[in-house]
């Protein structure tokens, strides 16, 4: 028999689909330098788990998304930094 995890009222989660969240997640990180145990590493989860839940649930769509947010926010991080100053 299948393990399940509730997660809120209504939803669950199979065993299945957790170890494949898990490597969505263990992939984005790694891709990413992030270390699995940082607060970084937990935002990512977060945020795999809550697009699990919102109806992505192949590994490959995820993973997409999970890239794509990663070169959003790299792209604002690098908008927030004070640009280098070339004197001619």
């Amino acid at each position: 028999m299948e393990k399940e995890a509730m997660l809120f009222p209504g939803q669950v989660v199979m065993s299945d689909e957790l170890e494949m969240l898990a490597r969505v997640c263990r992939t984005a990180c790694e891709e990413n330098g992030i270390a699995l145990s940082s607060p970084q590493a937990q935002t990512l989860a977060s945020h795999v788990l809550k697009l699990f839940l919102n109806g992505l649930v192949g590994e490959d769509e995820l993973l997409s998304a999970e890239r794509n947010r990663m070169k959003r926010q790299a792209h604002i991080e690098s908008l927030k930094q004070p640009r280098e100053l070339h004197h001619s």
